[in-house]
């Protein structure tokens, strides 16, 4: 079974520049989710983004797929709530 090809939609320049912050925030999710972005704007499938750093491919579809539908704030980390 072949999986359909996902890619990012077109950037507009704001989130460029979030892009370009998360990048080089200390924050770890945020660099791993610009990076998948930046990777797939550059032509990357899937599979060849998630070898990159070790992730799951799954991980580098959903979070394309999440930002295509619902842009930066669908893919912007959360702070945890304690106890949970």
């Amino acid at each position: 079974m072949e999986l359909m090809t996902i890619k990012v939609r077109t950037l507009t320049p704001d989130e460029v520049e979030i892009l370009d912050h998360w990048q080089r925030a200390d924050d770890a999710v945020s660099c791993r989710r610009a990076r998948i972005l930046r990777l797939s704007t550059a032509g990357w499938s899937c599979s060849a983004i998630a070898k990159a750093p070790g992730i799951h491919v799954e991980t580098v579809r959903s979070t394309i797929k999440a930002f295509n539908e619902g842009g930066i704030i669908a893919i912007a980390p959360r702070p945890r709530l304690r106890g949970r």
